[in-house]
C-alpha cells in the first residue's frame, strides 16, 4: 500500500487570516489617505491667507497715514480685516493689524501684525 505524500500549500484558515490581515491594513491606510488630503487641503488655505494678509499689510504701509480700519473679501472663500491704532504701543508708532479669517469644516485665521513710525 502506497502512502499518501503530503502535499504543500495553505489551509482554509491560513488563507482567511492574511486576507483578514490585508484588509485592516488597506483599512488603515485609507484612513491614512483622507487624513494627508485634508492636510494639504489646510496648508493650500493658511498659505493663501498669509498671502493676502501680507498683500494687504505692504499697501496699507505703502499708503502711509492716515490710516483707516476696514474689511473685504479679496477672494470667495476668504473674509479680511485690517485695524490700525495710533499711539500704540508708544507715542507716534500706529500698530497694524491684518487677520484673514475663513471656514470649511472649522474657523481658521491668520494674523499679521507690525508699527509704522509716524
Amino acid at each position: 500500500m502506497r502512502l499518501l505524500a503530503a502535499k504543500g500549500g495553505y489551509s482554509l484558515i491560513e488563507v482567511l487570516v492574511a486576507l483578514t490581515l490585508f484588509s485592516l491594513a488597506a483599512l488603515s491606510l485609507s484612513a491614512g489617505v483622507g487624513t494627508a488630503m485634508r492636510a494639504g487641503k489646510l496648508s493650500a488655505d493658511v498659505t493663501r491667507a498669509t498671502i493676502l494678509a501680507q498683500d494687504k499689510l505692504e499697501e496699507l504701509l505703502a499708503q502711509g497715514s492716515p490710516l483707516s480700519d476696514g474689511n473685504d473679501t479679496p477672494q470667495p472663500q476668504f473674509t479680511r480685516t485690517w485695524t490700525a491704532t495710533l499711539d500704540t504701543p508708544e507715542v507716534g508708532v500706529t500698530h497694524i493689524e491684518v487677520v484673514v479669517s475663513w471656514t470649511n469644516s472649522a474657523t481658521h485665521a491668520v494674523t499679521l501684525a507690525t508699527v509704522l513710525n509716524e
